[in-house]
């Protein structure tokens, strides 16, 4: 075991799980599952325990913990029958007292009375002893072995366990003892196994302060930092001699780390002929496909060299770089097969394919998608970039033309880059659409980058938009966990994509006209329902911003009616006014502003029935702002509009103070309700302040 950076609180248990190779995509939760899984067993059975730690290989899982020595002891109370039940009339125990007493091993004098719904019953306060842990861990480290659950998993020879692969052997030592179980006829044992090729004997491990040195003697890096950090600091070291740099990539790295136990780099190469291929294409082989790292020059272009981590020595490097380099130039044969027979398809060709691929069984064709796309696109830049408008249709028509490609049928992942490398093939679109087609897909998850492009922007929109329409009307909506069409994705994707964009555009405007293509549809119902899913992913989308909640709760619905970009503005002033030093004044005042207004239409308010001075000067002091207020607000100016509706706090407050709202004159109590309601009416189309607190 490493040795710990403090003196142990408790002897530490040691459990290895030997398998043949587990896929490495499995390994990184089995890790994380061990882990939790065996903290909540140990505390369930009150074994104190410290720095659980787990770790894995392609062939090991295994668990560390510092465990005591025995059980905390524990007192528990257990109910018995109803007092009337356990006494008869003389008040002597009766038969169900005496079982109760034995079965509990309480003597019957022990035995306390407590009231439990409408009677008194019997219970007992059992004392549970504390058992040593040694004697435990045989029945508890199966169920820790038990509780991995994989993607998938197999079963093995005639027995019935499941496992991601099969289980080799299981060492288990606890104080430096062997613990002593059996697992479908595989007996624990103190035996572990190095590498599988290059040191494959098993050796006994007699002091678990030993294990990873032991493991690292036998070729074994357990700790799968320390093989990120091999793999990193050799394969930069490989490239600085060739003067380029590493494209590091996290995903490939974990991946990578978690296929080997002696992480080797190799540097390769490959024809330079192929760097006439396109570069993403080039990379989804190496990344992807061979799990290899690709290199850029200090020029930042792609070289014809390469990084496979190897599982073997350094002295088989050569063996190691040479059949790499077979391996991926027959990938780069094919890749630059299906490329260059691609080029000599016409676009408008590929277009007319898509007219017999399916895009859902309800939805049509992907070319009666396109149309869909075509005509949001059109809208979208109608709106926001009017001069692109028929440039915007006309690239939707054929920006999933790509979809029926050799490429992309090969390399899914490239969907949108091919379809703008075609176009630039074809000669015929701005360098705009060109990028543009590039940037449909974006952002593709959380953090994503937006398109730059105005072209980009209306295509990736209208994708979005079309998806989100179309599935919702077909009753495909997310429920729970399940999301098959990435519909949450792609709300996020449009919210990042319109919050900084000045336009005016409405969601509720934009899938009106996604809606369109479906005229027998309840139009109004799937707007609604869309909308209230849009809120439903604004509110953890600002909050995750660190806005407040409440702040965010008040702002979340203005998403029905006015354009995202407004939201985050808006959630800005409220923060700003929870910082006045009038705040918590204005927002009660604000909160029963709001109680007492009407909520049917706002009617109008008549001068001359406002009788008392404190009416009066409330509807002076209002009706000199309101034109401000509405001038901000349609202006964006939130914090302004904020501003000045706190002056109303002083007339507000005295109004509420000198005048009865709900006035005997049926008249009087109507016009009074309507300057109420004119205040509120105008305050709350900056935010709804009811939500605040």
């Amino acid at each position: 075991m490493m040795t710990p950076a403090h003196e142990p609180t408790y002897p530490w248990l040691l459990l290895e799980i030997g398998t043949e190779e587990i896929p490495a995509r499995f390994l990184p939760e089995a890790v994380e599952r061990i882990k939790a899984f065996s903290e909540a067993l140990f505390t369930e059975h009150r074994i104190p325990c410290n720095h659980v730690r787990a770790y894995a290989t392609p062939r090991r899982i295994a668990l560390f913990a510092e465990l005591a020595p025995q059980q905390t002891e524990n007192e528990k109370e257990v109910w018995g029958p109803p007092v009337t039940v356990a006494f008869d009339a003389n008040g002597k125990p009766t038969r169900a007292a005496e079982a109760f007493a034995r079965s509990t091993g309480v003597e019957l004098s022990q035995l306390q009375r407590k009231e439990k719904g409408k009677g008194m019953y019997l219970f007992a306060v059992v004392k549970e002893a504390a058992q040593p842990t040694a004697g435990l861990l045989p029945e508890l480290l199966p169920r820790i072995i038990l509780s991995l659950n994989f993607p998938k998993s197999m079963r093995w020879g005639n027995g019935e366990l499941r496992f991601a692969r099969p289980i080799h052997w299981i060492l288990a030592l606890y104080r430096n003892e062997r613990v002593r179980f059996e697992l479908e006829g595989i007996k624990s044992n103190s035996l572990t196994r190095g590498h599988r090729f290059l040191s494959p004997a098993a050796f006994e491990l007699r002091e678990d302060r030993s294990y990873i040195n032991l493991l690292r003697n036998n070729l074994v890096i357990l700790n799968p930092e320390e093989r990120k950090k091999m793999i990193l600091d050799g394969a930069h070291k490989l490239v600085q001699g060739v003067d380029a740099v590493l494209i590091e990539d996290e995903a490939l790295l974990d991946h990578v780390t978690y296929l080997v136990e002696y992480p080797v780099p190799v540097l390769g190469t490959f024809g330079s002929d192929y760097l006439s291929l396109p570069e993403e294409l080039l990379i989804t082989v190496m990344k992807d496909h061979q799990k290899y790292f690709a290199v850029r020059g200090n020029d930042g272009k792609l070289t014809n060299h390469f990084v496979v981590v190897s599982n073997t020595r350094p002295d088989n490097a050569d063996m190691v770089k040479k059949g790499a380099e077979k391996v991926l130039k027959a990938r780069f044969e094919d890749a630059r097969f299906y490329f260059e027979d691609d080029r000599k398809t016409p676009i408008a060709d590929r277009q007319k394919k898509l007219k017999s691929v399916t895009f859902h069984a309800k939805l049509g064709t992907v070319s009666e998608k396109t149309v869909r796309i075509a005509a949001l696109a059109k809208y979208i830049a109608e709106q926001c970039f009017p001069a692109k408008a028929a440039e915007a249709e006309a690239l939707g028509l054929i920006c999933k033309n790509d979809l029926v490609s050799g490429v992309v049928f090969e390399f899914p992942e490239l969907q949108g880059i091919m379809a703008s490398y075609y176009a630039a093939d074809a000669g015929t679109y701005s360098k705009e659409a060109v990028q543009a087609l590039r940037e449909q897909y974006l952002p593709a998850f959380s953090g994503d980058r937006i398109p730059e492009t105005e072209l980009g922007t209306a295509l990736s929109l209208a994708d979005k938009f079309d998806n989100i329409a179309s599935f919702f009307m077909i009753g495909l909506t997310p429920t729970g966990t399940e999301d098959p069409f990435a519909l949450r994705r792609q709300v996020l994707g449009i919210i990042a994509i319109l919050s900084p964009m000045p336009a005016p555009l409405r969601v509720a405007d934009v899938l009106e006209k996604a809606l369109q293509p479906y005229p027998d549809c309840d139009k109004a119902k799937i707007i609604d329902d869309i909308l209230r899913f849009f809120e439903q992913r604004l509110d953890p989308l600002l909050q995750s911003m660190g806005y407040p909640y409440d702040a965010v709760a008040a702002v979340t619905g203005f998403v029905r009616t006015e354009p995202v970009a407004t939201i985050r503005a808006r959630v800005e002033a409220l923060v700003e006014l929870k910082n006045e030093p009038d705040y918590e004044l204005f927002l009660q005042l604000m909160k029963r502003v709001n109680n007492i207004a009407p909520k049917d239409a706002m009617p109008a308010v008549v001068v001359k029935r406002l009788v008392q001075e404190e009416e009066k000067a409330l509807w002076a002091a209002f009706s000199a702002i309101k034109d401000s207020i509405v001038q901000s607000v349609a202006e964006k100016r939130y914090s302004d509009a904020m501003a000045v509706v706190r002056t109303l706090a002083a007339p507000i407050n005295t109004f509420f103070d000198k005048v009865l709202v709900m006035d005997k004159d049926e008249a009087v109590r109507q016009n009074r309700l309507a300057l109420i309601k004119h205040i509120q009416t105008t305050a709350f189309s900056i935010a709804d302040f009811s939500k605040l607190v």
